[in-house]
């Protein structure tokens, strides 16, 4: 009996630790969004915000981490929980994060981001000229060493400093008004359901992305992954440049 209580122990032991890998990045990126909610929080009044947005559109969803309506535009911000090494270019299809000796490759934030303002441009339907202001926010731990030009992609402890660069009035307090009424008549309370549908569509697009990349296929295009160098190394173009400019590191 003692033995048999030992053996559903330890199963029980390594069900949880499953268990806890399984959730860790998930609760993690909450945990993320939760500091930067707090972060933009200590924004004046004059700022609305609205966090953990969730939508579905033609039967593809979109989830939006945080959105900031002000007099001076319309903040759209993604949160990344990653700490260490943070590389990748503004182009690239593709970013790698970077501890000690262990690599992981995720979606180029800023991509996703530029997904989630067009989103909004046709939820809004091009109706007033609304200037979207996309932001990448990762945690105080990352060490970034990405490549850009034209984007914003910061610390935590920056983001309010970020914002409040812009200081021209661009949006009367209508014009607020509707634009923050559209975001709530929109938005989905999202339930587990919900959530878990959002996942799928998420994964099973990365996954047609993947498996284009390794038939040397580009994702956005259909041209062709052609091996070039660079002053930051060798690296996958499309062929359809500078029409496509889809990157992949080698």
């Amino acid at each position: 009996m003692d033995a048999f209580i030992a053996i559903i122990g330890i199963i029980l032991f390594f069900t949880l630790v499953l268990f806890i890998r399984l959730k860790m990045p998930m609760w993690k990126g909450r945990y993320s969004e939760k500091l930067v909610r707090d972060k933009i929080s200590e924004l004046p009044e004059e700022y609305i915000i609205l966090n953990d947005l969730l939508f579905e559109s033609n039967g593809r969803s979109t989830q939006i981490d945080h959105v900031v309506v002000s007099p001076y535009g319309v903040f759209v911000i993604e949160t990344k929980g990653y700490k260490g090494w943070i590389l990748g270019g503004e182009n690239s299809e593709y970013w790698t994060q970077a501890i000690y000796k262990s690599k992981f490759q995720f979606y180029n934030p800023i991509k996703q981001n530029e997904g989630h303002i067009r989103f909004l441009r046709h939820l809004f339907r091009c109706s007033v000229n609304i200037p979207f202001i996309p932001i990448v926010v990762f945690n105080d731990a990352a060490e970034l060493k990405v490549n850009i030009t034209n984007s914003t992609v910061i610390n935590r402890c920056n983001l309010t400093w970020a914002i409040s660069q812009h200081k021209t009035p661009v949006l009367d307090k209508t014009t607020i008004d509707w634009i923050v009424k559209t975001i709530q008549q929109n938005h989905i309370v999202a339930n587990k359901k919900d959530l878990k549908r959002h996942k799928h569509n998420t994964r099973s697009q990365q996954h047609r992305s993947w498996s284009l990349i390794n038939q040397g296929v580009c994702p956005r295009c259909g041209g062709r992954l052609v091996l070039r160098q660079g002053k930051f190394g060798s690296f996958y173009g499309c062929s359809n440049f500078p029409q496509c400019k889809f990157t992949l590191n080698s």
